[in-house]
């Protein structure tokens, strides 16, 4: 017995001792050195230095840090060990952030897309949202406008709920914010978009839309010694892929023939409608084709530069930190607008001791913008190339179709457009955005199977917008010709408590780990605007008082929403082969009444990593092949935060005693019913492996149900209001995704790797207030998408002779389907024509390195989009005569006018089109499908000889274009933001870049 003991005591006692550096030989500090298969560890202190107390001289040690390769090394009979570790550009892609921790890519279990920093600055984008573009399976990003400054679109595996003001929850350094467009992708050291219930349902009521988690970089992943690195880029934004419009002739073509009228007509009849009313001038223009060149007056090239300095390293007490500045400058296609970014970002982190660390993160953004005129573009593309912005005496004139001589007589006499050059010096749309988020931390391990955390975090986002309008604008005209302006100022802040505490304990072949959280979050949205009209004085949004008091209009609104919640989470894992994770989560919102505030959202997942199997030991085929599956609910409780109580918001006068009294009235009825509305998910994917790893990709089948949504029902007219908030309707999405990479060549002197993204996604409406009934006003149709497109469907021209099955037409007019067969046109014969939601999407990007050249480009894709075109619906409206048009052909009968006879084109006749083109807009949708070449990057990385030269650590120059190529049937502005409204839809552009990298 006592020689047990004492064997089992010295086996304790093996001590080990050594010292842990990077690749420069730095020591480095807080790496983790654990005895494998024990629970034996220690870490390195600030001199890279450890000591461990071994179970057996015969041990094995595993040496890991994040951002480096883990090392296994075998100090069988050593006593003392000297380490390096090596970096691992992929690291980040090894690990994968989920909620509140991180895990292994090999154990993942959820579906989860990683982007890490060089892949978010890859492409040299000023913003996050775009840098995300195409590069996750399931998450479709487009621009909104196309205008600078503007925001991204986003929907994760489809739309869950009818609510436009659904949207992914965004979670910044552990702090909720609104949004990410703030950020400098620069800062950022990873994005995760959690995807299916099991990654996402940690956070409960929030994730029903999916969860795309940022995480800055910080001090935690700094080398010991001081690192500093310069990035800068310039570019020139180029107008590309105008649409083409009628030159001059042409459009005096279109002008006569909108003033025919009928087969009795004669061309001096024609005329003398055309020029009636005083256009001499105009006449004079077009007999000698004097033209005027609207878009090169408006439209420009933009410039862009990008600044960015990061200094990083680690301090003698330990501290490691990481500081980035940016300097982003934009300007836009049109005068005046305009986007500055000026970027802050500190990371902290100390380990104070083996137990206990802390740290801080820190970013805030400073942006200032100028939109100038909402309409410029839309009245340069609207006026004919015979009209010019100046008046007789060389000045411009304010109505360029309404000139006048000396006399005050007309001299043209056509629209009343007005000069976008005026509108553009006279008109501001300016914005100033502070944006701030930060946390702090600590973290306590009293034993190496137990962690305590504690972070605390804010978000703050405050903007004052000034518009204002001078006399000389559209806004003015309406106005008595004196100026206007306008102030809105917004703030939202939040701040999240969470209290969590980690077991990772291991017995064998056995791994557990568990998680509790307990989480508080508590937002708060204020506003303030006030308006003024009829000002004597141009002085901008800075005299509002000056104005017609009758004008004034003032408002103010304040909103406040808590929401309460824990959480738990276990993970299992049995030889890294079989891994289980299981979690709850129980929130607690404000928004509901008493009764109703919690929900309690579960899921599973479990994972067989099949190549881990003994009977997959003697193939080569797959290198990798995991096998995945998951279920869970996931919840959303976005509806105003006062729904569920009895309040008077709707201001009215009425007469009281013969004086004017100012009363409220309820503005809708309260449902105190309201619950959440929830998301039940089942998702099944592969993780695959080929040759070594030479392949690699996964592929995800999910079907979603989106239940007891929270739409505003209408109801009768007898019940005095017009609708409330109540939870009615489901949504389904179901889905396919493919993520494939492969490394084509792979040698010391050439490698070239292909990346493949594939979303197809079938949105369905399953039921509004009931499983058959359809709510054909507000668009909702059972079995359809919730963006479905409902109307008749254009079916060419009536021609001469032709007996339609609407009487009502004519020669001439636009004619529509008979869906339904019965022989004559009703309103039954609108059905769902297309959607906006893409039959799927895609993209392909490519690296090519041969020595110290690189070479990489991208494309994304979009099919099966239809849209209803505002560009179209402005400049294919053949009622209109005076404004120009695209270049189109339309319909002419034969006459007795003298204009070209045309009978084989498909746009109605000008002024002739009929009721279903001018009231039903059939011929406005467009198939707004496309291939877009997003970038094409070539660089050169010196020599170790030429930095040893110059003194420098790193040098990279390169040339990049952004959006070179565009292949679409669209005719308008850009297919990809083919919907947006036609006074900020803008122009496609092509940016040129020149940038270089420095490290010291």
């Amino acid at each position: 017995m006592c020689l047990l003991f004492g064997q089992i005591a010295f086996a304790q006692q093996t001590p080990l001792s050594g010292v842990v550096l990077d690749e420069t030989g730095q020591a480095m500090p807080g790496v983790n050195i654990v005895e494998k298969g024990t629970k034996n560890s220690a870490s390195t202190d600030f001199d890279g230095k450890f000591s461990i107390k071994l179970s057996s001289n015969k041990s094995t040690i595993i040496v890991s840090y994040i951002g480096y390769q883990d090392q296994s090394v075998n100090v069988a009979g050593k006593s003392n060990v000297k380490i390096s570790l090596v970096s691992q550009s992929q690291n980040l892609q090894e690990v994968v952030v989920v909620g509140y921790g991180k895990v292994k890519k090999t154990d993942l279990t959820g579906s989860v897309g990683t982007l890490s920093a060089a892949a978010i600055t890859e492409r040299n984008l000023t913003g996050p949202m775009e840098a995300m573009q195409g590069a996750v399976s399931g998450v479709q990003i487009s621009n909104s406008t196309g205008r600078l400054g503007d925001s991204f679109n986003i929907t994760i595996r489809g739309k869950n709920s009818m609510n436009p003001d659904s949207k992914p929850l965004y979670v910044v350094d552990g702090a909720p914010s609104d949004n990410i467009d703030f950020l400098n992708p620069q800062d950022i050291a990873r994005i995760d978009i959690l995807k299916d219930a099991s990654s996402t349902a940690i956070y409960g009521s929030r994730g029903s839309n999916g969860v795309v988690i940022v995480t800055t970089k910080s001090g935690s992943t700094v080398k010991s010694s001081m690192s500093v690195t310069y990035d800068s880029f310039v570019g020139q934004k180029d107008i590309a892929r105008l649409p083409k419009m009628m030159d001059g002739q042409k459009w005096w073509q279109y002008h006569l023939a909108a003033y025919y009228s009928s087969s009795a007509n004669t061309a001096a009849a024609v005329l003398a409608g055309a020029l009636a009313g005083g256009n001499t001038l105009l006449a004079t223009r077009i007999a000698n084709n004097e033209t005027f060149d609207w878009y090169d007056a408006v439209l420009k090239s933009g410039i862009q530069q990008n600044h960015y300095v990061n200094v990083s390293g680690r301090t003698d007490g330990g501290v490691s930190y990481n500081l980035g500045l940016g300097l982003q400058k934009e300007t836009g296609n049109i005068e005046k607008e305009a986007l500055d970014k000026y970027s802050f970002k500190l990371g902290l982190n100390h380990k104070v001791n083996d137990k206990f660390s802390i740290g801080a993160n820190i970013t805030l953004a400073r942006i200032e913008q100028e939109q100038g005129s909402s309409i410029a573009m839309q009245e340069a593309f609207r006026l004919s190339p015979f009209y010019t912005p100046y008046a007789l005496d060389g000045s411009l004139t304010l109505l360029p179709a309404k000139l006048t001589d000396a006399t005050g007589a007309f001299i043209v006499n056509k629209t009343s457009t007005v000069n976008p050059l005026l509108e553009i010096a006279n008109s501001s749309n300016a914005t100033k955005t502070w944006n701030g988020v930060s946390s702090v931390f600590a973290e306590f391990k009293p034993l190496s199977w137990l962690t305590l955390k504690t972070n605390y975090s804010v978000a703050l986002n405050s903007s004052k917008q000034g518009q204002s309008w001078g006399a000389l604008t559209q806004t003015g005209v309406s106005t008595g010709n004196l100026p206007s302006a306008k102030i809105d100022q917004n703030e939202r802040f939040n701040y999240t408590w969470d209290n969590q505490f980690n077991i990772d304990y291991a017995v064998k072949d056995h791994t557990f780990s568990f998680l509790g959280l307990q989480s508080i979050n508590s937002a708060r949205y204020e506003t303030l605007s006030a308006s003024s009209a009829y000002m004597p004085f141009d002085t901008g949004i800075y005299n509002l008082g000056s104005g017609k008091q009758t004008s004034f209009n003032l408002g103010s609104s304040y909103e406040k929403n808590t929401l309460a919640s824990f959480a738990t989470r276990f993970n299992y894992g049995y030889k890294g082969r079989y891994l289980l994770t299981i979690s709850n989560r129980w929130d607690g919102s404000s928004r509901f009444a008493e009764g109703k505030k919690w929900g309690s959202f579960p899921s599973g997942a479990f994972a067989w990593r099949i190549s881990e199997e003994g009977f997959m030991k003697n193939q080569k085929l797959f290198s990798d092949l995991k096998l995945r599956t998951s279920f869970g609910y996931t919840g959303n409780n976005i509806i105003p935060s006062y729904s569920t109580i009895n309040k008077v918001d709707l201001q009215t006068y009425y007469d009281f005693n013969g004086t004017t009294a100012n009363g409220w009235l309820q503005s809708s009825p309260t449902n105190s019913n309201l619950g959440w509305e929830k998301t039940r998910e089942m998702n099944l994917g592969f993780d695959f492996g080929f040759a070594n790893d030479r392949i690699t990709g996964t592929v995800d089948v999910y079907d979603r149900l989106s239940s007891d949504l929270l739409l505003k029902q209408k109801l009768v007219i007898e019940n005095g209001f017009s609708t409330y908030i109540n939870n009615i309707g489901s949504v389904s999405n179901r889905g396919v995704e493919l993520a494939l990479t492969t490394k084509n060549i792979k040698t010391d002197l050439v490698s070239w790797e292909t990346s493949f993204v594939f979303t197809k996604n079938t949105n369905k409406i399953k039921s509004i207030y009931d499983e058959t009934s359809n709510d054909v006003g507000n668009n909702l149709f059972i079995g359809e998408s919730i963006d479905a497109i409902y109307n008749y469907k254009f079916n060419g021209i009536v021609r001469a002779g032709e007996t339609y099955l609407d009487g009502a037409l004519k020669e001439g007019n636009a004619k529509v389907e008979d869906h339904n067969g019965d022989g004559k046109i009703t309103t039954a014969d609108r059905y769902i024509i297309g959607n906006s939601n893409p039959d799927w999407t895609g993209s392909i990007s490519t690296r090519l390195k041969v020595g110290n050249f690189d070479l990489s480009a991208s494309a994304i894709i979009s099919q099966g989009v239809t849209v209803f075109s505002p560009f179209h619906k402005n400049f294919t409206d053949l009622t209109d005569r005076g404004r120009q048009k695209l270049d189109i052909n339309w319909y002419m009968p034969a006459n007795t006018a003298g204009l070209p006879e045309n009978t084989i084109y498909n746009y109605p006749q000008p002024r002739n089109e009929g009721a279903y083109w001018n009231n039903d807009g059939v011929g406005y949708y467009r198939d707004a499908s496309f291939v877009k070449v997003k970038n094409i990057s070539l660089g050169y990385t010196f020599t170790q000889n030429i930095l040893d030269k110059l003194k420098l650590k790193g040098l990279r120059v390169y040339g990049n274009v952004l959006n070179p190529f565009v292949f679409t049937k669209y005719d308008g502005y850009d297919p990809e933001w083919a919907g947006a409204g036609l006074g900020i839809g803008r122009v496609a552009s092509i940016t040129y870049q020149l940038g270089l990298s420095i490290k010291l």
